[in-house]
């Protein structure tokens, strides 16, 4: 179990991808869709699989184009958010904003300024 003290919260949301797949399916690309929900399924699986392996990290949501984790700043860096969002974009080609905070809300309120001042980017504490 992670210690509550000091920890922040990132929460990762892809870009116009709803959007996306809603214009491909009016397109009837439904091979399309599928596909690029495949590789949001797979690109998950290998993210939960690498966080599996990072102490002070703990996945609260993680599913279709969303992910929450808990982490200990001391423990992992921006440069775990990072890999995360550079990760997403090769193997889906789906850029990811993110919200740093040190609350749920706040983080939030980061991942929405993140979309807000043009996607793709990370938001918020540190």
């Amino acid at each position: 179990m992670l210690i509550e003290d000091n920890m922040l919260y990132a929460f990762f949301d892809g870009d116009n991808i709803g959007n996306t797949i809603e214009m491909l399916l009016l397109e009837d690309k439904v091979k399309d869709a599928v596909s690029l929900s495949e590789s949001l399924s797979n690109a998950n699986e290998v993210v939960r699989t690498i966080l599996a392996t990072k102490t002070g990290v703990e996945i609260i949501i993680l599913g279709g184009d969303d992910l929450l984790i808990k982490y200990d700043p001391q423990k992992q860096d921006r440069t775990l958010l990072e890999e995360i969002r550079n990760l997403y974009k090769s193997s889906t080609g789906v850029s990811l904003s993110c919200g740093v905070g040190e609350s749920l809300s706040e983080s939030i309120q980061n991942l929405h300024l993140a979309k807000l001042y043009g996607k793709d980017q990370i938001k918020g504490v540190r």
